[in-house]
């Protein structure tokens, strides 16, 4: 129960009140003075009192060996009272600290306060002469092995305490005053050295705090935030090691020379997987070379196959033909049946079927890149890639119709009903949701929204202006042709990314360990 309490209980008996006063009043005054009557143990490797066998004739030193006071008249500049601690800065400790009370301020107030090596004069303020720093009362300016001082802080005068420290992790020192921080006064500073106080004029007198009674400063705070910033220090270091590190590293792949033989080979690979015959032509003219002849010569092409497409066995249903039909829309739909009939039987001629991966070494060595089908593969994904959903569900229908499973036909379809939207085709659009989207009753829970937010664009006017224009993107039709291509190439038993993807992949991977194992340090790699 605090003092008002038992005030107002006992409010109505005057004499039980007066007696309950003085009880907790005799309480709350005790514990302060039990606590400055038990000083706190210095450890013995660290200053303990001032040395009482080496200081000036100007200074007294009282019996408790923590007090000093100038009893010289102070005239000239080298009749100082310095004193200084029994005992150095223990080595190896983060940070030493110790506070000066200032007792007396005297006539001028000229107390300094630093620390100083064994050698240091102490007839001199500490500060002016070499291997010693100091801060000075009547002038707040901070010294450091000359005469002259530099503004640092504010003057000091009688009842101040003045805090000194200095750190062994950043050999820096610095000064507080009642309890704040005064920053940081010097850098690289480095010996042995014992804390000192010089007196001047006549009556000053100041209290050593080494430790034994509670600082004015936080100075555990201090440790703490000092522990932190070694942390962030070392971080940064090593984070400088990793970079300049990596920076070598990456020069010296750079100057890695790399077979122009070995690229070639992969890009070629990459574009025949892709079904891009025109650029495969192209890349090849570049380099000076018959693609034909070279891809028969290193078995990307099989014998009797053209880029064009087809095997020349398939005569008047060739790919070429079927789909400048199914581009252009002319095609009479009696002749397409016919031509669809015909790529079955093709395909069951050829005894294809879903490997799961498993790719048929049989058939890799007869078309180990699916050249003699790269045509229809090549309009499938320009069809895709142009927004025409609609002709490439047709012809992927008359040519690979294995391929198409509920799966594959629902993202076809989903993609088609944007292509609608994007034309401002709503009505059309919501037309073919209902004969279409809604047909489809077991969807996976993540199938499901992507229905709901592909029929979702019917509720914008501007839809590319709306959250849902991301369904928009170009990229969507990309990721679209490439899952498509990549279940052809399995269907054709063939490996459903290039060497050249598998490559990349690869070394994106590379690089996100290589980033996990230097700490998350470094721009994350991107092939773009």
């Amino acid at each position: 129960m605090d003092l008002d309490t038992k005030m107002e209980v006992n409010s109505i008996d005057g004499e039980k009140k007066e007696a309950t006063m003085e009880v907790v009043l005799e309480e709350k005054s005790s514990s302060p003075e039990k606590m400055q009557t038990q000083p706190i143990p210095i450890p013995p490797e660290y200053p303990s009192e001032f040395d009482t066998r080496d200081y000036p004739h100007t200074v007294e030193i009282r019996k408790d060996k923590i007090s000093a006071k100038y009893t010289g008249v102070g005239n000239h500049s080298n009749d100082f009272g310095s004193v200084r601690t029994n005992k150095p800065v223990p080595a190896g400790i983060q940070i030493y600290y110790f506070e000066v009370e200032i007792v007396n301020a005297g006539r001028q107030a000229s107390i300094a306060v630093g620390f100083s090596t064994k050698d240091f004069p102490l007839t001199r303020q500490v500060g002016t002469a070499k291997n010693s720093t100091g801060y000075r009362g009547d002038d707040g300016k901070k010294y450091k092995d000359e005469s002259a001082g530099q503004c640092y802080g504010p003057f000091f005068s009688t009842e101040d305490v003045i805090g000194c420290g200095i750190s062994s992790h950043t050999n820096s020192v610095f000064f507080t005053k009642n309890g704040r921080s005064l920053s940081t006064a010097f850098e690289g500073v480095r010996g042995v050295f014992y804390p000192t106080v010089s007196l001047h004029s006549p009556d000053e007198m100041i209290r050593i705090n080494l430790g034994d009674r509670p600082f004015k400063y936080d100075i555990e705070g201090h440790r703490a935030d000092e522990k932190v910033s070694i942390r962030i220090s070392r971080v940064i270091d090593t984070a400088i090691v990793i970079v300049r590190s990596q920076a070598k590293f990456d020069l010296m792949v750079q100057n890695t020379p790399v077979d122009e033989a070995c690229l070639a080979p992969l890009v070629r690979e990459y574009l025949a997987h892709s079904g891009y015959v025109n650029a495969l032509k192209t890349f090849d003219e570049a380099l000076g070379s018959d693609s034909e002849q070279h891809m028969m010569l290193t078995g990307l092409l099989p014998g009797g196959t053209t880029l064009g497409g087809s095997d020349t066995k398939m005569g008047a249903s060739s790919s070429s033909k079927r789909v400048k039909h199914c581009l252009s829309g002319n095609a009479p739909k009696s002749r397409r049946q016919k031509k669809a009939r015909a790529a079955r039987h093709a395909e069951k001629s050829s005894g294809s079927k879903e490997t799961n991966g498993d790719f048929k070494a049989s058939k890799k060595g007869k078309d180990p890149f699916g050249l003699s089908r790269a045509s229809d593969r090549e309009a499938i994904r320009k069809l895709i890639t142009g927004g025409k959903i609609g002709d490439a569900v047709e012809l992927l229908r008359e040519t690979f119709p294995s391929v198409i499973d509920d799966n594959l036909l629902f993202k076809m379809h989903c993609q088609q009903f944007v292509e609608l939207m994007r034309e401002g085709k709503s009505d059309a659009a919501i037309q073919f949701a209902r004969g279409k989207l809604h047909a489809y009753k077991s969807l996976t829970p993540d199938e499901n929204e992507h229905r709901c937010s592909v029929m979702g664009l019917v509720a914008y006017v501007d839809i590319e202006n709306s959250p849902a224009a991301p369904l928009l993107s170009p990229s969507r039709r990309q990721d679209l042709a490439v899952e498509i291509n990549a279940k052809i190439m399995i269907h054709l038993g063939l490996p459903p990314q290039s060497k050249l993807e598998l490559l990349l992949r690869q070394l994106q991977a590379s690089q996100e360990v290589l980033r996990e194992c230097n700490h998350g340090m470094g721009a994350p790699f991107s092939l773009a």
